[in-house]
């Protein structure tokens, strides 16, 4: 066999070399999200970090530390405000209060809107800013809204991660439309399709949320003009509307199907790993050491569980003391008062990694969509603790599908406790229902990472998409709805039906006349 020639060889070299170092350069993507809950930016994260290893360079700003490298991501971390302590420590004395949940909500979207505008104008982040290589994408969080100018500033198009399902001040980003009789409210909870009742509760839910949003929108837009003054940037309200595409971190078959228009894509289930992670080793031993199986306890990352009142928390101490499982907690200071030795406590768990472990038998957590969503691909049942906002509605949903126990925290006793926990471990429904789900949750033409990354890719290949770009966002609403249409031909009817009445009058009174003139 003749063997290559050394001017072959070269050229060999050089296209391997050009091939790699186009596929290791790629896209220069930003990524943006100061969200005061950890939850929200863990979704984001999980796109940024694979974008950054399909050889995309990725920069990601955010107050959370990052204990995992990856080639090409640069993170950014610029720490915020704690906020969440106080708040728990309500929740946990009021819980699904909505009266306390409202008291809150300023103290949370101040707080979102003060980490906006103390990150952005950070040395770190304007020394990115100055960065002559530039960026070909933004991509931010919904509690960012005043980061949406960074577009205009880097001359690039924007995709939103939303973590949850469509709300109303998400759909105004892209103009999705959400049909009152058929979509419920989100604080409202209902399924669809809605009774005739149903609709007659969720017109003044609609009516809430709508102004909500407006709430919500008037803490980031006096950060947004600050940041971004009108005489060099859009309006907040058009840089709204400028958002290519947004990111639903759910699923149709975890809710009810709904109108979509194109830039608005569902990836459910976005920050789940198709091949989990290694554990850490002291976590690993202790689920894998488990002769009985191992409970997972965590209640998100809004709520601190050492503000838990005493009562409470010495009764699911007394519940997990007598069971036979492990349980791993997600407990936040540095020790809790009589844990009993079967219980393993971490400020910060990787929870995805631990619910795909096949030794966890049971999550015990508070209803957000996260982690409904890790269990149910997972295939994991669970016992709900409702505490605040969607999450009595979002186990609601579970509880009919057969998969969770629900427990009301103001119902939280060590008895109540274990019969939940003994409903789940030793009900084989709650297990069938859930991997039954789970097969539906997975069955997908395209894994939620891969139909991202696709997304995202064509954004910036297409210099924003435009085209695909619903008319309806730049309407108001009664354009939207055609309402002034609606009150023309209504008007139109009306002047023909008088017109009509009119002639018809004319004829008859003439008629009379002539009938008269005829008799004389």
């Amino acid at each position: 066999m003749k063997a290559p020639s050394k001017a072959s060889v070269v050229c060999l070299v050089l296209v391997i070399a050009v091939f790699e170092s186009g596929a290791v350069s790629g896209y220069r993507i930003l990524g943006f999200n100061t969200s005061p809950s950890r939850s929200h930016v863990i979704v984001q994260d999980a796109l940024m970090k694979e974008l950054a290893r399909r050889g995309h360079q990725v920069t990601m700003i955010s107050p959370y530390k990052e204990p995992e490298t990856v080639p090409n991501y640069r993170k950014i971390t610029i720490p915020i405000e704690s906020w969440s302590k106080d708040f728990g420590s309500k929740m946990f004395t009021n819980s699904n209060s909505k009266v306390e949940m409202f008291k809150s909500m300023p103290l949370m979207l101040k707080a979102a809107s003060d980490a906006v505008n103390n990150t952005i104008r950070s040395p770190e982040v304007q020394s990115v800013l100055r960065e002559k290589e530039g960026y070909d994408l933004l991509i931010t969080g919904i509690m960012s809204d005043a980061a949406l100018g960074l577009a205009t500033a880097l001359s690039c198009p924007t995709v939103v991660v939303c973590p949850n399902a469509a709300m109303p001040f998400v759909n105004s980003m892209v103009g999705n439309p959400s049909p009152i009789g058929i979509v419920a409210s989100m604080m409202v909870g209902l399924s669809s399709p809605m009774t005739f009742w149903g609709r007659v509760a969720n017109i003044p839910g609609f009516f809430f949320d709508e102004l909500f949003g407006i709430f919500w929108q008037s803490y980031q837009r006096e950060v947004y003009n600050n940041l971004f003054p009108s005489d060099r940037y859009p309006t907040y309200d058009e840089a709204r509307k400028n958002v290519s595409l947004v990111f639903l971190n759910h699923h149709v078959s975890k809710g009810n199907p709904r109108p979509y228009v194109p830039a608005m894509v569902e990836v459910g289930g976005l920050q789940i790993k198709e091949k989990p992670s290694p554990l850490p080793e002291d976590i690993r031993q202790w689920i894998e050491g488990a002769k009985h199986g191992v409970i997972f306890f965590s209640l998100g990352t809004n709520l601190l569980s050492s503000s838990m009142p005493p009562e409470k928390l010495d009764a699911i101490l007394g519940t997990f003391r007598k069971l036979k499982q492990r349980i791993i907690w997600k407990w936040d200071s540095q020790d809790m008062p009589n844990k009993p030795d079967n219980v393993l406590l971490r400020d910060w768990l990787p929870q995805d990694d631990i619910l795909a472990h096949p030794n966890v038998r049971l999550f015990i957590m508070h209803g957000g969509l996260g982690g409904i969503a890790e269990s149910l691909f997972h295939g994991v049942p669970l016992v709900g603790i409702p505490m605040f906002g969607d999450q009595p509605a979002n186990l609601a949903k579970v509880q009919k599908e057969g998969w969770v126990y629900v427990l009301e925290f103001k119902d939280l006793t060590e008895q109540t406790l274990t019969v939940a926990i003994d409903a789940v471990l030793n009900d084989g429904s709650f297990k069938e229902n859930v991997q039954r789900l789970a097969q539906l949750y997975r069955d997908r033409p395209q894994s939620a990472m891969d139909t991202a990354v696709y997304w995202t890719e064509y954004v910036i290949r297409h210099q924003g998409a435009t085209h695909l770009r619903y008319p309806g966002v730049d309407m108001v609403i009664w354009e939207r709805y055609a309402l002034d249409a609606i009150a023309f031909w209504c008007a139109v009817i009306y002047a023909l039906c008088k017109f009509v009445a009119f002639t018809c009058r004319r004829l008859c009174c003439r008629r009379a006349k002539g009938a008269k003139l005829k008799k004389q």
